[in-house]
């Protein structure tokens, strides 16, 4: 079934909608991602403002951070919360010096970890990657250098199952506020858009019999409305088309007399 232009308009207008709300719903989702990402990172930020606390008073009574002694502490840290997965500090070359988990001690932490510590320039570093979030504070010694960094990961799970929880809720909601908003637009459209439809249509009627109709009165299956609105309209087009013939009739009389 063929629409008419005020259904064609209107089911465009509910498509920009729902398209507009689903873009919305996305950037939503993601901002609320980014925002939760940044409070836990400031909560894991004041536990590891302790723990450098403890290493940078060692290191100012002249101790070198492979020295120090911090592998209790932070086993104690992490102990005291479940979502943290592991505590390491390295050295400026990326060595793990000291970690909760003894297996990672003098591994090499990812090279995104040490660009991340030398572009924060001495301020806190975050990151998120696929199974954890990570955290780091910079460590610097009595001269104010940048020997190392601590780095905490903890456990993306809070995260995405608050992220998943959110998405459900908002996209039960959108589809709701899309279907009701997208049902007014349309019927809103309709009532707003059906005189200038059928005004149009029967221009168009009106248009396909001004050539057969010759003088007769072709504005009969108008509305009064209408016959009052497009008379100039009707009279123009029937000029047009007797223009078109008697210049069609001249191109044609001229190309006879071009061949003769």
């Amino acid at each position: 079934m063929k629409l008419g232009f005020a259904s064609r308009i209107a089911f465009m207008l509910a498509f920009v909608l729902v398209c507009g709300m689903g873009v919305t719903g996305i950037l939503s989702i993601h901002k609320y991602e980014r925002t939760l990402a940044d409070l836990l990172t400031s909560r894991f930020e004041f536990v590891l403002e302790d723990v450098r606390h403890r290493i940078e008073t060692q290191l100012d009574i002249g101790l070198s951070l492979d020295t120090v002694h911090i592998t209790e502490e932070l086993e104690t840290f992490q102990r005291n919360d479940k979502q943290i997965i592991s505590i390491e500090v390295f050295d400026g070359t990326g060595s793990v010096l000291f970690s909760t988990d003894p297996s990672f001690i003098g591994d090499i932490v990812s090279e995104e970890w040490v660009n991340l510590w030398r572009l924060g320039r001495g301020e806190a570093w975050s990151t998120l990657e696929l199974h954890a979030g990570v955290v780091g504070l910079p460590l610097k010694n009595n001269l104010g250098q940048s020997v190392g960094s601590l780095a905490l990961q903890y456990s993306r799970s809070f995260l995405d199952s608050s992220v998943f929880n959110q998405s459900s809720r908002l996209a039960i909601v959108g589809v709701i506020v899309a279907a009701v908003m997208a049902v007014l637009s349309f019927i809103g459209s309709m009532v707003l858009l059906r005189n200038s439809s059928h005004s149009l249509n029967s221009m168009s009627e009106a248009m396909d019999n001004v050539q057969n109709s010759g003088d007769e009165d072709i504005s009969g299956g108008l509305q009064t409305a209408e016959q009052e609105q497009f008379p100039a309209f009707i009279k123009s087009a029937k000029t047009a088309y007797d223009e078109m013939d008697d210049i069609t009739l001249k191109a044609q009389n001229l190309d006879e007399g071009a061949e003769i």
